[in-house]
């Protein structure tokens, strides 16, 4: 049976900027968020979240920070769709360590490269340590 490639995804300009803004804003360090769909499956909501490691090459979600961003996404009748960092100094491509801690197969895992030009973001799956590229098209917004 052949692999099937997964369908493209496609995210609005405005999440990617928003995306792409708060690794600027944070750039040494990684950034870290989550990202919100509604009940279609839709992207809807970037959440910047801090790092509470400020580290250019770890990042570690404030619990509490998180929590709060979970209560809040059920009473808004959203879903947690995916969580995002950026590479500081490497390509956006998952690390051993960001393998490892990807403790949530049914998310996307999305990474920036805030140095390039333009800035990457490339979408990803992670299912028992195997890596699998979703297509990413950033569309313009409505």
């Amino acid at each position: 049976m052949a692999n099937e490639s997964p369908q493209p995804i496609f995210f609005s300009m405005a999440l990617y900027q928003s995306i792409v803004a708060h690794a600027r804003s944070v750039h040494p360090e990684e950034c870290c968020g989550l990202i919100a769909s509604d009940q279609k499956g839709t992207p809807v909501r970037v959440i910047p979240m801090t790092n509470t490691l400020h580290s250019p090459v770890r990042y570690q979600m404030d619990p509490k920070e998180q929590f709060s961003v979970g209560k809040s996404l059920r009473l808004d009748g959203l879903s947690l769709w995916g969580i995002y960092h950026s590479h500081s100094i490497s390509e956006a491509y998952p690390s051993v360590v960001d393998v490892n801690l990807a403790y949530y197969p049914d998310l996307f895992y999305l990474i920036t490269s805030p140095v390039t030009t333009p800035p990457s973001l490339r979408m990803f799956q992670i299912k028992d340590g195997k890596i699998t590229e979703v297509p990413l098209i950033v569309k313009e917004d409505d």
